[in-house]
């Protein structure tokens, strides 16, 4: 359920895990270590004493970042602000053909993992801000370190959430950052506005079976009903087969479960690097009584890929929903999609095919 905040000094309405209060104070949540809040203070970049004496006061707009996921390159790059990139973390994994000919001028710098970072090459690049995120259950005592080497660090927990407009509300937090709230509001409406037009194409079509992954180790892990992947079916006139009511994580199925509840599966999406019907079945012979493999209806998110493995789905994906649904709606509805937007390609995926 989309959660909505009534808080009228709240500019965001959907995000669970972010709070934008006025122009000067954004609050992020993180549940890695018992859901605490970090207040960001964001202040004009020339009052050097605020910024030397409190690590959580950020300076805006921001001139120069570093980026600890390549999710963060599209928010910015709509804004306008993509030469502000100093540093990306996986430079190799870049989708964006601009941010990967920016690094091979050697104006983008590797700057390690989250697990291993190289602290020397982000102390040399010196930026305003380190845009990062945190794991639950994982170490993120880089974040903390960072800070300790006087690095200002904006943890973005944008991955956490459930909701499509949750997700998409983040380019608000983007705006506050680069001095762009206007735009990226404008942003953000124009997309909603996009994304509930094209879900009204869908209100009353019969769902479409939809069988999401393979399995993975003999677990064959499936969306919870209330998580983004299943909003994104739901909306497109689809239903995940298996997806567990109320839940917003993935739900751990055995083959034997999955595979009695393939048989009404009409779609088969999100089926690892496969590029070919083949592949499928090179995984298991028994996916071939499938019905979904037997009429050809095998779809991967996988169109927009790099050799290295970077994947402009999960890159850019989370900024661009209604690409995704209106990519589903193709998929699962063909007839609708012929009356609304007969001309339009698939974006992000593709057909599997012999």
């Amino acid at each position: 359920m989309v959660k909505e905040k009534a808080a009228a000094d709240n500019a965001v309405a959907f995000a669970a895990y972010l709070e934008i209060q006025g122009d000067s104070v954004v609050q992020s949540l993180n549940n890695w270590n018992g859901w605490q809040k970090e207040t960001y203070r964001l202040v004009p970049r020339d009052c050097t004493r605020i910024l030397a004496s409190d690590p959580m006061a950020i300076g805006v707009p921001l001139r120069s970042v570093i980026c600890m996921s390549t999710t963060y390159l599209p928010h910015i790059k709509i804004l306008g602000a993509e030469e502000t990139v100093k540093g990306v973390s996986g430079v190799r994994f870049i989708y964006d053909s601009l941010y990967s000919a920016i690094a091979s001028e050697g104006l983008i710098a590797d700057v390690g993992a989250e697990t291993a970072p190289d602290y020397e090459k982000i102390l040399y690049l010196n930026c305003d801000a380190i845009l990062s995120y945190g794991i639950a259950e994982s170490d993120n005592t880089y974040i903390e370190k960072l800070r300790a080497l006087g690095q200002k660090v904006i943890v973005i927990n944008d991955y956490l959430e459930p909701t499509v407009m949750g997700k998409l509300e983040y380019i608000k937090l983007f705006g506050s950052l680069f001095g762009k709230r206007e735009m990226a509001d404008s942003i953000f409406s124009a997309k909603m506005s996009e994304w509930e037009e094209a879900k009204e194409y869908c209100r009353e079509v019969p769902k479409t079976e939809v069988l999401v992954n393979l399995p993975f180790k003999g677990i064959w892990y499936v969306p919870g009903k209330a998580s983004y992947m299943a909003e994104l079916v739901r909306n497109a006139g689809g239903e995940i087969l298996g997806a567990e009511e109320g839940e917003n994580l993935s739900s751990q199925k055995s083959f034997e479960q999955m595979y009695s509840l393939a048989k009404d599966a009409d779609v088969w999406i999100h089926l690892n690097q496969a590029v070919k019907t083949s592949d499928v079945a090179a995984e298991n012979a028994m996916f071939r009584q499938i019905p979904a493999y037997k009429k050809g209806n095998l779809y991967n998110n996988t169109r927009r890929v790099t050799v290295a493995g970077g994947s402009d789905y999960w890159e850019s994906g989370a900024l661009y929903p209604e690409e995704i649904l209106k990519d589903l709606i193709m998929i699962f509805h063909p007839e609708i999609a012929g009356k609304y937007f007969p001309d339009r390609k698939l974006v992000y995926y593709i057909r599997l095919d012999d």
